[in-house]
């Protein structure tokens, strides 16, 4: 583990790519995260009682089931009865994506992040809190 890591911080993440969520999972847990990762947003909120709110919400933009990674977040912050930070990953640029962002205060970063870029991003929006 990443001994520069703060310990007991939990994360949210979301992706409907198994192979993108593993790796977030995995980078996450590096960077002492205890993580909450799941391919659907019904999975995660079956499984957010019980845990403390999130520190931050991780979710890619276009989701299954007429999700996106906006309503997403909306449902996991009005579970958590929250204001949960939270970053949308996504290659979309559309201006409706911006001003969906915006107005729920939620930060967007473009495919493809760099770890550290994310880290750095994710540390921010916490320290902001």
């Amino acid at each position: 583990m990443d001994m520069s890591a703060t310990p007991d911080r939990f994360a949210v993440v979301i992706d409907d790519e198994s192979i993108i969520l593993a790796g977030m999972e995995i980078m996450l847990d590096t960077w002492g995260y205890q993580v909450l990762a799941a391919e659907d947003v019904e999975t995660v909120l079956a499984k957010l009682p019980g845990r403390p709110v999130p520190d931050v919400i991780l979710s890619d933009y276009r989701l299954r089931d007429g999700w996106s990674g906006i309503t997403a977040v909306r449902a996991v912050r009005e579970a958590c009865d929250a204001a949960v930070p939270a970053i949308i990953l996504t290659g979309d640029t559309g201006a409706d994506l911006q001003a969906a962002a915006k107005a729920e205060q939620i930060r967007i970063l473009h495919k493809p992040v760099q770890p550290n870029d994310l880290r750095r991003q994710i540390d921010s929006l916490i320290a902001a809190a």
